[in-house]
């Protein structure tokens, strides 16, 4: 009898895993992030590295943000986008009363690990060098200056 009921319930649960899409994760639901610069050039959405001047910034570049479409292939979304793995949590302003105020942008998680995301115009995208005030850190103040240098 207690053969049965496992059977059953094992029966169960395979036809609702199956009938749920359980088994089949939806890769077309969020935009991906590459880990690292290699993957961003082996994906063909890498768009420029930058090498900040403060040892608090780990890495920064900037790639095409992209989507896995139905085939699973890579597929570009539109705009730019600035990513900056940080040693400590961080926020970045544009202007050095805005970092004052701490009026920042703020880390965002994707695929586990916690990115500052910039959105950059093609202008900003065309710029040697990009300017922003760093506020954070372990004092958790404004510490000035972070210049992101694009690596030709």
């Amino acid at each position: 009898m207690n053969k049965k009921i496992q059977i059953v319930l094992i029966g169960v649960s395979l036809l609702s895993m199956i009938g749920c899409n359980i088994d089949i994760p939806d890769k077309t639901s969020s935009v991906q992030v590459s880990e690292t610069i290699e993957e961003s050039k082996a994906r063909g959405v890498f768009l420029a590295e930058y090498k900040p001047n403060r040892e608090i910034i780990k890495k920064a570049w900037a790639e095409n943000p992209w989507v896995y479409d139905t085939l699973v292939n890579i597929r570009k979304s539109k705009g730019f986008r600035l990513y900056i793995l940080s040693k400590d949590s961080i926020g970045l302003s544009d202007s050095w009363l805005e970092c004052e105020q701490g009026d920042t942008s703020n880390g965002t998680i994707s695929m586990g690990i916690e990115y500052l995301i910039f959105e950059l115009t093609e202008e900003e995208l065309s710029k040697d060098t990009l300017i922003y005030y760093i506020y954070g850190g372990k004092k958790r103040k404004c510490m000035g200056e972070l210049q992101l240098i694009k690596k030709k």
